[in-house]
């Protein structure tokens, strides 16, 4: 073969893994969202902020995960072999999901006094390992590049989620916790199917000292996700204490129109994350930036296209998606959408830091923007309500935007070495050498 027709093979090969990579991720968004909105028939405002708290404290689970577990593994381990750990992996986040299930059992009786429904929030407690094992099965097709697994994982989650939320509603059932645990079945499913078909052999060895292994890089990876999930997300719980459940439910259903982008940044960082990686090794900081560069502009390119769409036609859609009750959230709507088009001014340069492994410079500068974030949306909502809320969200996107920014500039302007060559598909052992002894304490 040509050297000519093998990169048009590799085009070609690269161009449906993306395809397919988005094709995932809109069931798996989908599926999410349509939870959301026949929680919210079921249980009008109340229900969808009880889902709308739970669903920011499992993003806070997921994320810890993916920076402890996939995400240095992704940049670390090599896919083939015993060295790629798949069977420890899943171990390791099985075992944080346990964790995490014990401590959200305990804070539930504190966000009780917030006059929150604990009950539905403790049905949430036992479907974390499988929404993790599930998660991590996903992340492991990707790392495989192997998208297609993925995609039939998440097809049996949504059918199974599906035909159980409707079933609920049929029979008239508001319970949210009801819908969460069909949420967990679901994803329970999904992590099966996903396990059968990459080969994972299930281990009760090696967890722990897999997560020892990783930890030199993964707490930076931890640290970075520490200040950027509250920067990003993680203030927002603040918002069920400050304007009661019923108003963060109206916050919810903007939130969730604008979901749908969100498939975007996560198949962009499936995607991104692997391929800038690649270009790093490769072709070193110069192959990086350019890549970066086509990536944030893909991504913008098709955030304010969307977004836009939705704000424009923002009471319409709140009204035939949700009901009348939540046309009251057409402004927050529309500062929402304003937030994710700051948030992806950025995209592109925040997956370039993490391929090189600059997870302090990261660290640092989100440290700052979740400072403003929480400020912003405690003296807004104190001021403005619910639209303060939307206004801290537009400031929170401003931030961490130039956070992400300002520590790539640095990242680019230090010189990073240009680390070994490594052929597609594999982790180059010298490459991680280099890097780890030329950046102690990040690798």
């Amino acid at each position: 073969m040509t050297g000519r027709h093998a990169a048009l093979r590799a085009r070609f090969s690269g161009g449906r893994g993306a395809a397919l990579t988005l094709v995932d991720q809109l069931i798996s968004s989908a599926s999410n969202f349509a939870l959301g909105v026949l929680i919210a028939r079921a249980g009008g405002t109340e229900g969808l902020g009880t889902f709308g708290i739970a669903f920011l404290i499992w993003l806070a689970v997921v994320g810890a995960n993916r920076a402890l577990v996939t995400e240095p593994m992704t940049v670390t381990k090599p896919i083939v072999g015993k060295q790629a750990q798949l069977p420890e992996g899943l171990l390791a986040s099985l075992m944080l999901g346990l964790a995490a299930s014990v401590l959200l059992a305990a804070a539930d009786f504190v966000l009780g006094l917030a006059h929150v429904d604990i009950v539905a929030l403790l049905a949430l407690a036992p479907c974390i390992p499988s929404l993790l094992a599930h998660d991590y099965c996903r992340s492991t097709a990707f790392r495989l590049q192997r998208p297609e697994r993925a995609l039939i994982s998440d097809i049996g989650f949504a059918v199974v989620q599906g035909v159980g939320s409707v079933t609920l509603l049929l029979l008239h059932v508001s319970s949210t916790a009801a819908f969460m645990a069909v949420w967990g079945l679901g994803a329970s499913v999904g992590a099966a199917i996903g396990i059968v078909l990459n080969g994972i052999r299930p281990t009760p060895r090696g967890g722990v000292a897999l997560l020892r292994d990783l930890w030199p890089r993964s707490r930076w990876f931890l640290a970075e996700f520490g200040t950027a999930f509250p920067a990003d997300q993680g203030y927002l719980l603040l918002l069920p204490i400050l304007l009661g459940t019923g108003q963060f439910g109206l916050y919810r259903s903007g939130a969730g129109l604008i979901g749908p982008i969100v498939v975007i940044l996560i198949a962009g960082g499936n995607v991104g994350l692997p391929e800038a990686v690649r270009r790093l090794r490769q072709h070193g900081m110069a192959g990086l930036a350019e890549y970066a560069q086509r990536l944030t502009a893909v991504i913008v390119a098709v955030t304010v296209l969307y977004c836009g769409g939705v704000a424009i036609f923002a009471e319409q859609v709140l009204r035939l998606t949700y009901g009348e009750e939540f046309t009251g959230a057409v402004t927050i709507t529309r500062l929402i959408a304003g937030q994710y088009v700051l948030l992806a001014l950025s995209f592109g340069f925040g997956q370039a830091a993490k391929a090189a492994g600059r997870m302090r410079q990261l660290w640092a500068t989100r440290a700052v923007s979740a400072a403003i974030s929480i400020t912003a949306l405690v003296v807004f909502v104190h001021v403005f309500g619910l639209v303060g809320a939307g206004l801290a969200s537009m400031m929170a996107g401003a931030a961490y935007s130039t956070g992400v920014i300002v520590a790539y500039r640095r990242i680019r302007n230090s010189h990073l070495p240009v680390p070994s060559t490594a052929s597609d598909g594999a982790t180059a052992e010298p490459a991680r050498a280099e890097l780890s002894s030329r950046y102690p304490g990040q690798g």
